[in-house]
């Protein structure tokens, strides 16, 4: 390991993510790979789709943040506050992998 790979990076401003996501969703067919075997199968009571979620990611945020640093993948969790379809409040956790401009949806949930 470099004493490089051994500091966490920094968290990513709001507008940062928000850049990493828009250029991720732009790849053609990409986004469906992005929802984590949870976020796509996992709870159906919350009758959130796919389009909801991503419909959301590409509208105008509530806001954005760091959460927690996963160091087995080297990557930190976002929580983005954004809105489905109809308006209804969403809360998207997001793993984020800049430098591939990559991210997984891994869950999402209607803010109470």
């Amino acid at each position: 390991m470099t004493s490089e790979a051994a500091h966490k990076p920094q968290p990513l401003s709001e507008a940062e993510v928000r850049r990493v996501v828009l250029e991720a969703l732009s790849q053609s067919g990409y986004y469906i790979e992005s929802f984590s075997f949870h976020a796509r199968f996992d709870h159906p009571e919350r009758h959130l789709s796919i389009d909801d979620v991503i419909f959301g990611l590409k509208s105008t945020w509530r806001g954005c943040k760091a959460e927690e640093f996963n160091d087995d993948e080297w990557q930190w969790k976002y929580l983005v506050k954004t809105h489905d379809i109809e308006g209804n409040r969403l809360i998207v956790p997001i793993a984020l992998d800049p430098r591939n401009k990559r991210f997984t949806v891994i869950t999402a949930f209607y803010e109470e």
